[in-house]
């Protein structure tokens, strides 16, 4: 995760206006773990920012995203959700409730790219589908 000098390096390097909301945004997912959507971003900043709006919100993780500071994790039991990790690493997603966990291993990270037609492979993310421990214990 970057600090806020290096933000405003990135975006002044980048020629993207660096707004008070946009900080905002990126300060309050990098200190969260827990893969917010957002929705939720967006609820836990309106109490600061009562100006600030969901779509607000929503380019601006797009712009993070774009700049390479935000990921977007994909999940098939909830919508989208950012991570301020931008490291290489994987996740598990519980299928019931949506939450998602940070997996580092390397053995994920070397798994070569298989071909595949009309693809250039660049990267790739494993995700791990199953339940989390609530879960797990409410079944």
């Amino acid at each position: 995760m970057m600090e806020p000098a290096e933000i405003r390096a990135l975006f002044k390097a980048k020629k993207v206006p660096l707004t008070h909301q946009r900080l905002a945004v990126y300060e309050e997912l990098s200190g969260r773990h827990d893969h917010p959507s957002a929705e939720s971003l967006y609820a836990s900043l309106k109490k600061a920012y009562p100006s600030l709006s969901l779509a607000t919100v929503y380019k601006t993780l797009q712009t993070l995203h774009e700049l390479g500071v935000v990921a977007r994790v994909d999940s098939p039991a909830a919508q989208a959700r950012y991570d301020a990790i931008v490291k290489t690493h994987h996740h598990a997603v519980c299928t019931v409730c949506g939450k998602i966990a940070d997996l580092f291993d390397p053995r994920l990270d070397a798994i070569p790219a298989p071909k595949a037609a009309g693809f250039k492979i660049s990267g790739h993310s494993v995700h791990f589908h199953g339940l989390c421990q609530k879960c797990t214990k409410e079944k």
